[in-house]
């Protein structure tokens, strides 16, 4: 889920047209068809072992069916916190980190889904002040729709809902002190944010706004919280002083309360507002609807920084650096970026108006949103034809991957693949059962990971089941960035001494995030609700993999060369990774190669 935290901001859109830049932009008739994977995504050729995910993962809850867990990498408090947001379809992407790929979705679900959460972000994320979170927050379209939609009764059904489900399944659940405690500070420090302000309704003479601060700040001493009960007592009695001093829309107060409560968590357990279109923002999705494009914030508006390979945005010509300004003729410099973003947003087939410029051309063109495919492997090639290492590049684990890396190894094989090295850098994980089935590809049995919780449902071994496995030698390349999922295939690898790990320290993920649908609100609801160990019960949070080979590759301007890579080349001729491979064969009753059809 990435979420999957703060690399740029990614906005995945979809054009329509084909554009010519001269001194202008100038469309031409006709559509562009639907982006394709760069492999074509095909029938799996070999099964996908049936997992006992599903069972382990059922709902407590009534009328909540049991459903696929899902993991994702490292996704710090909020998407907004970076200055941008994950809006539907947009995959935030912040900063100047172009090795970064869009975050993790999060696969919709018709109730629960489970997954070991991501960070979007390739360092450690600081988390932002409560008064900045309530500014990112308020500028968030569906947050505002949110507040809009809710009354006075029907947020006090959401708190009850958030409230009861922190309590049975979260890790470490914050006292109701706590919780209620935060909100009142929220609400506090909120009544100075301007975003807050004019979303809210609040008027009031400054004395008067002053003096319900203070009597808020009083309160937080005053009270004693130990339930749902007392926590609703206290936001009805918040309302009514409130009602007494100045205007505000109650409903949110109530809203700032259920923030407040999920803000008492850890860093990645949040709330997540409906999208656009209504439906709960819990979905990691293999198609999304855009033009095709990774977008970043830019003074003038919004930058383009990659284009979906045989997308509609590639063929209609736009270019990484074309600056879009004007979205259906609305200047968007002044606007935040989850705003710009949002303008963007909108059913497949409809029509958005986009200006843009290139240097100092400039030009209008109006594209049709279309659905785009995404896709997890992006690069798979021959590395080395003379000694048959392959190469294949991952950079999500999501719902569809399995097919496509079945898709690339035969591929591979069929070109003479001997040995292979598997590409992790940047890769913020995804599902769970995609981390499983992945490792399962290359372990006949042995441990792949075990997850640890508050309740039997979080508690698991995960084990190798799937004997017609890949044989070759194996190499797996990570990074700092390498989290969840990339963590779990890269330690089941090493632990079970199947192979070389080579590069940097991964992330250190390392712990589970159930999603949770609610039924009060069309929202969701992510709470951590297990932390994942090794294959040798070592814990990863805070830890990550180290990795066999150590191989620093900082980006600079002069390198030229894929340093990671190349180490990895150079010690797939060791004798050590064919040591390796041929000591695990032994360990296990591995005969061939997988079978595969031509």
């Amino acid at each position: 889920m990435r979420l999957r935290i703060s690399p740029p901001v990614a906005a995945i859109l979809s054009l329509c047209v084909v554009i010519s830049w001269s001194s202008g932009l100038q469309a031409q008739n006709g559509c562009a068809l639907t982006a394709l994977p760069a492999i074509q995504t095909l029938p799996n050729r070999i099964p996908v072992p049936t997992s006992t995910m599903a069972r382990r993962f059922r709902s407590d809850r009534v009328g909540v069916p049991a459903t696929l867990p899902v993991l994702s990498p490292y996704y710090a408090n909020e998407p907004e916190a970076t200055g941008s947001n994950e809006i539907g379809l947009f995959v935030p992407m912040r900063n100047v980190n172009r090795a970064n790929k869009p975050a993790e979705r999060i696969r919709p679900t018709a109730k629960e889904v489970t997954q070991p959460e991501t960070p979007q972000k390739p360092s450690k994320p600081i988390r932002p002040t409560v008064a900045e979170r309530i500014r990112l927050r308020y500028a968030d379209p569906r947050v505002v729709r949110m507040l809009r939609q809710l009354t006075p009764q029907g947020v006090e059904s959401f708190y009850l809902e958030v409230s009861e489900l922190i309590d049975e399944r979260h890790l470490t659940p914050a006292t109701y002190a706590q919780r209620v405690d935060g909100a009142l500070d929220h609400l506090t420090q909120a009544l100075e944010v301007p975003s807050f302000v004019e979303t809210a309704g609040v008027r009031g003479t400054d004395a008067k706004i002053s003096a319900f601060r203070e009597d808020l700040q009083r309160l937080r001493s005053q009270i004693r919280v130990r339930n749902t009960n007392d926590a609703i007592a206290v936001l009805r009695d918040v309302q009514n002083r409130a009602s007494r001093s100045i205007v505000i829309n109650p409903s949110a107060i109530g809203l700032e309360f259920l923030y407040g409560a999920t803000d008492s968590l850890d860093q990645f357990s949040m709330l997540l507002p409906p999208e656009k279109n209504g439906g709960p923002s819990v979905g990691l999705s293999d198609n999304l609807v855009g033009i095709g494009v990774e977008i970043e914030s830019h003074p003038l508006g919004l930058r383009i920084l990659k284009l979906l390979p045989g997308g509609p945005a590639a063929q209609a010509d736009f270019r990484s650096g074309d600056i879009i300004t004007h979205i259906n003729d609305k200047e968007i410099k002044q606007l935040e970026m989850n705003r710009a973003v949002d303008l963007i947003v909108g059913p497949v087939g409809t029509p958005v108006r986009i200006q843009a410029t290139r240097g100092n051309r400039s030009g209008n063109v109006t594209l049709m949103r279309q659905q785009i495919a995404l896709h997890s492997v992006v690069d798979v090639r021959m590395e080395d034809r003379q000694h048959g290492v392959g190469y294949l590049k991952l950079e999500q684990f999501a719902d569809s991957t399995m097919n496509e890396i079945d898709d690339a190894l035969l591929s591979l094989h069929h070109q003479g693949m001997k040995s292979l090295i598997v590409d992790l850098r940047g890769n913020p994980g995804g599902l769970l059962t995609t981390a499983i089935a992945l490792s399962d590809r290359f372990l006949s049995s042995g441990t792949i990971v075990l997850t640890k919780g508050r309740t039997q449902a979080d508690n698991s071994k995960e084990t190798a089941q799937y004997s017609n496995t890949w044989k070759i030698p194996l190499i797996v390349l990570i990074d700092h960035n390498s989290a969840s999922a990339s963590e779990i295939f890269a330690a089941a690898i090493q632990e079970n001494h199947r192979g070389l790990i080579v590069g940097e320290k991964s992330y250190g993920k390392g712990t589970v995030q159930t999603l949770f649908p609610l039924q009060t609100f069309p929202a969701a609801l992510r709470l951590t609700t297990a932390k994942f160990y090794s294959p040798e019960g070592r814990e990863m949070a805070g830890v990550g993999v180290t990795p066999d080979i150590k191989v620093s590759a900082e980006p600079t301007e002069i390198r030229q060369t894929d340093e990671v890579l190349n180490e990895a080349l150079r010690r797939m001729e060791e004798q050590r990774t064919k040591t390796l491979t041929e000591g695990y064969r032994r360990s296990t009753d591995a005969t061939t190669e997988p079978n595969v059809a031509a």
